[in-house]
């Protein structure tokens, strides 16, 4: 029998579920899905985080629509997790871990089945592409309207998602200083401005007549004028990112390359690891050492040349 579920974690104005269809919720799982979303809601999960639960559990409810908690075994939530490709079996192991500690904690089980399964490790991580000196020159040397955004990404290390909020008002030029409100887990930041980017940006401002409460992404809806009254759309920014790199000659990569260049550009300048940890904020210091800050060879040799001319001084 077809089970209904009751219980409805959204609010006005959010929306945790990822299946328009929403079968999940019709599954025996279903409702103690919805009260976990609900319990880590009220805890402060972030909506991103809710919303890849939701999506991470959903597939282990409809591989098992007819089995509950207490029903399913290790080695169906195994082969459930072997759904994930390879890559991301890690993380999504570790949603399925987080929701039946929460059905022990809750006292819904007495027995965790993940207890049983083994850790998965994690994957080597694999080479990411940074700009170089000479292409993150191209980006910037743009017309000012898009060379000046190319330059806030690179010398700030925001995210796209934050560089699509990101209003004028955000900008302190007076204490060179970028105020990125609600960035990933619901975090703010503060992040230094470079002089460069503060006279580049105060000069955008003022040509452009950029007030403080517009977005500093334009977009030109209909191919019409520069609207900036709204935040850009993800479809209008990779467009216009598109554009850019076209324009400047340089090789494709994803926006979010230039959060790695920016990490990488300031460890080859000195900073130290947690300092960058802090401008990116990451919540962990391993995310940025392992994933963001990339030293190659050359750094290395660099280093090895300084050192010997030290020695031999």
């Amino acid at each position: 029998m077809t089970r209904h579920i009751a219980l409805d974690i959204r609010a006005p104005g959010r929306d945790y579920d990822p299946l328009k269809d929403k079968a999940y919720r019709d599954c025996a799982l279903g409702p103690e899905i919805v009260a976990w979303l609900a319990w880590l809601d009220l805890g402060g999960a972030a909506e991103r985080t809710l919303d890849q639960y939701e999506r991470d559990l959903s597939v282990l409810a409809l591989l098992f629509p007819n089995k509950g908690l207490a029903e399913i075994t290790d080695l169906e939530l195994g082969a459930a997790i072997r759904r994930f490709p390879p890559r991301s079996r890690r993380v999504r192991k570790a949603a399925i871990d987080s929701f039946y500690k929460w059905a022990i904690r809750t006292r819904r089980i007495d027995k965790n089945p993940m207890a049983l399964l083994p850790a998965v490790k994690s994957r080597p991580q694999k080479l990411i592409d940074t700009f170089t000196e000479a292409e993150a020159e191209a980006l910037v040397n743009l017309s000012l309207v898009d060379g000046a955004l190319m330059l806030l990404l690179l010398e700030t290390g925001i995210r796209k998602g934050e560089a699509r909020a990101l209003q004028a008002q955000r900008c302190d030029l007076a204490r060179e200083r970028l105020i990125v409100i609600g960035g990933k887990g619901g975090k703010d930041r503060t992040v230094p401005l470079t002089q460069r980017l503060t006279t580049t940006l105060a000069e955008l401002f003022m040509l452009e007549g950029i007030n403080q409460d517009e977005y500093i992404w334009y977009s030109k809806p209909g191919g019409g004028p520069v609207h900036r009254a709204h935040p850009i759309g993800d479809g209008s920014f990779h467009r216009w990112w598109d554009r850019c790199l076209k324009g400047a000659g340089v090789r494709y990569r994803k926006p979010h390359t230039t959060r790695h260049t920016f990490a990488t550009r300031w460890r080859r300048r000195g900073l130290a690891v947690d300092e960058i940890q802090l401008l990116l904020g990451h919540s962990s210091i391993r995310t940025t050492s392992d994933l963001y800050v990339h030293t190659d060879v050359e750094d290395v040799a660099a280093r090895m040349a300084l050192i010997e001319a030290g020695s031999s001084a």
